[in-house]
């Protein structure tokens, strides 16, 4: 880590710190009064002491947390609910220092109750501006971590060319190790073979590098094995990670575990159950439902124009859903808006029966599956949806790129994760509106074909023959223990 990593690690430890002490001192001062915390008042000085030893125990708990890790202070959501956890400890800890203590009331349950929120609530914001912080950095050329990528093969082109974008990922790809390539030899446009695996040592400090990423099955087996021992090394100065050949099928990511001791990773389901399909269905249906209500008069007003144009209401596009069922996407005819945020406003139908998602997957028109084929297993492991990760990422994205965007959604899917990226895709939507620069893509339809006025339930067919199904995903046969 560079001086402005640690900077920045400094900075958010400083952070934590200082934003649990006020939020006890706070919570105290609102339960007792803030004069009971001056000196010389009731709670003076083993209130000051304890809030202090809360602090350094966030800290502490926090780095066994590893929320102070580079990938931690990037990580966006994801580290909140271990800062709550953190929280949750120190109140805890509280409660068990109180009775050892003695004497002074410090297990009020307002005051624990006042200073656990205000943990949670303090942590998050100071996490938040340290991360907007760093995010200013990254984009000025700071905090950017330099890559080597072990294995110029297919896999590892196609992960140095996802990973080379300092501005979005905060990684540079600086160059190849490999055994079957000479030195010099440029795999990619910029990007060469910079050494033999076993040089790792050598070449990470002339090229800058912190990481090094070892493509599984693009090196022999004793160069695999001998990099592995050299970038562990206690001296080592890289971080190492490896990524499978077969990333493309964990879908929905893969849990580490051991059977008689050898260490498996266990694929996790292609699909969305128990409480998190519950939980969306009800979150679509109920939303789609509201807004279907609310637009009511805007369905009347289209309706009526319609009407005097003398063409039909609605359009329907055909595009492939969950486990490969088509069905329409229902859209405005196109001579009543321009708009192409209006013209997709009837899709609110195919939410609501559960043809779409809100938030999910790009919808994959008939004309692209041949184009999505290898993923398409993936794909079609959820509902598309109306927005999701590929609508934020701007225009113009490769298939590659928005692919991987939405295998990332639905690897990490969870319901913190779909409200995120609606309250993003409203605020572009409101500078859409008011005459700003927005930066959703669209998911524009090529050809539509006109349907009866109304809002009826599109019609969803069986797979025809011939239609591409997601093939099952094969996994260890034995049961993993956690």
């Amino acid at each position: 880590m560079d001086r402005y990593g640690r900077r920045l690690r400094l900075g958010v430890v400083a952070g934590d710190m200082l934003a649990v002490f006020l939020a006890y001192t706070i919570a105290a001062g609102v339960r007792v009064g803030f004069a009971h915390v001056d000196i010389g008042g009731k709670l003076w000085p083993q209130h000051p002491v304890v809030s202090v030893l809360v602090a350094v125990l966030t800290v502490l708990l926090g780095w066994q947390y590893g929320i102070y890790r580079h990938s931690a202070l990037f990580g966006g959501y994801r580290v909140y609910p271990l800062l709550a956890t953190v929280a949750t400890y120190d109140v805890v800890a509280v409660m068990i220092l109180s009775y050892l203590w003695g004497e002074v009331p410090l297990v009020s349950r307002g005051w624990l109750a006042g200073s656990w929120v205000g943990s949670i609530v303090a942590l998050s914001l100071s996490r938040l501006a340290w991360r907007q912080l760093a995010l200013r950095w990254r984009r000025q050329g700071i905090l950017v971590r330099k890559v080597l990528i072990a294995g110029a093969n297919q896999q590892g082109i196609a992960v140095a060319q996802q990973l080379n974008d300092p501005a979005h990922h905060g990684t540079q790809v600086v160059g190849f190790l490999d055994d079957y390539q000479r030195p010099g030899t440029e795999i990619v446009p910029g990007l060469a073979v910079v050494g033999h695996p076993a040089s790792v040592l050598e070449q990470a400090p002339t090229l800058g590098a912190d990481e090094v990423i070892i493509i599984a099955g693009a090196l022999a087996w004793e160069s695999q094995r001998r990099l592995a021992e050299l970038v562990t090394r206690a001296d080592s100065p890289l971080e190492a990670r490896i990524s499978p050949t077969f990333y493309d099928l964990l879908t929905t990511s893969a849990e580490l575990c051991h059977i008689a001791y050898v260490p498996m990773l266990k694929l996790r389901h292609t699909r969305l159950s128990g409480i998190n399909e519950v939980t969306k269905r009800m979150m679509d249906r109920s939303v789609a439902a509201m807004l279907l209500v609310v637009l009511l008069p805007a369905w009347c007003y289209w309706r009526v124009k319609a009407w005097l144009l003398g063409v039909p209401m609605l359009q329907q596009e055909p595009v492939s859903g969950m486990q490969g069922r088509p069905f329409d996407i229902v859209g405005l005819n196109s001579r009543l808006t321009k708009s192409p945020v209006l013209a997709r406003l009837p899709a609110l139908w195919n939410v609501l029966w559960l043809n779409l998602s809100l938030v999910g997957p790009r919808p994959i028109r008939a004309d692209e599956v041949t184009v999505h084929e290898r993923w398409l297993a993936n794909l079609f492991a959820m509902r598309p949806g109306l927005t999701g990760l590929w609508r934020l990422r701007g225009h113009e994205l490769p298939v590659e790129e928005r692919v991987a965007l939405d295998l990332y959604y639905i690897r990490n899917y969870t319901v913190a994760l779909d409200l995120r990226i609606l309250l993003h895709t409203a605020r572009e939507l409101v500078r859409r509106l008011v005459g700003k620069v927005d930066r959703l893509a669209r998911w524009e339809a090529e050809k539509t074909r006109p349907v009866i006025a109304g809002a009826p339930r599109p019609r969803e067919r069986g797979v025809a023959a011939g239609t591409l199904s997601p093939q099952p995903v094969a996994g260890p046969s034995a049961e993993c223990s956690r």
